[in-house]
């Protein structure tokens, strides 16, 4: 990860909803919602480019951490993307039974669902927020992430 990817994200990280497309406008990553048949998402290395894919037929809250997912994966993982493995596929409703693609294994999932949640739910952002309004369906709705993922990041924070 490169300080000034990192500059580019915190900049949006200031406002909710965070801009998930802006960031990937800045970083030269590819943004493609589209149907995807038993997948949430994906990244994919297409020669010097990136690009990141969500379910379009997913709700716009799943697609947005979808999103941010797919963006931790480029911050932290893109490297592994090389040779014949260059794309990598969530399957996030699965309940874990899918094999792994070779890419990535549950630990890496693991983290690039920490990340994600850190993108898209800052903790200054949502300690500032949650003290103006500290009902976790209205943040989620300001945060435009579900419910269940507000309250996640909630109690990671120790706010409830």
């Amino acid at each position: 990860m490169k300080k000034s990817e990192m500059r580019i994200i915190a900049h949006y990280m200031k406002t909710a909803p965070v801009n998930l497309e802006a960031i990937f406008s800045e970083l030269g990553i590819d943004y493609e919602p589209k149907s995807m048949f038993g997948a949430s998402g994906s990244i994919e290395r297409r020669g010097e480019r990136f690009v990141i894919s969500v379910n379009a037929d997913e709700s716009r809250n799943r697609q947005r951490f979808t999103a941010a997912h797919e963006l931790a994966h480029y911050l932290i993982h893109r490297d592994l993307l090389v040779d014949d493995k260059k794309m990598h596929r969530d399957y996030l409703f699965d309940g874990g039974s899918r094999p792994e693609d070779g890419v990535f294994d549950k630990s890496y999932e693991i983290e690039a669902n920490r990340i994600a949640a850190q993108i898209i739910m800052p903790r200054s952002l949502v300690k500032e927020e949650f003290r103006k309004e500290p009902n976790p369906s209205e943040l989620a709705k300001k945060f435009q992430v579900s419910e269940a993922a507000m309250k996640i990041r909630l109690e990671s924070l120790s706010l409830t």
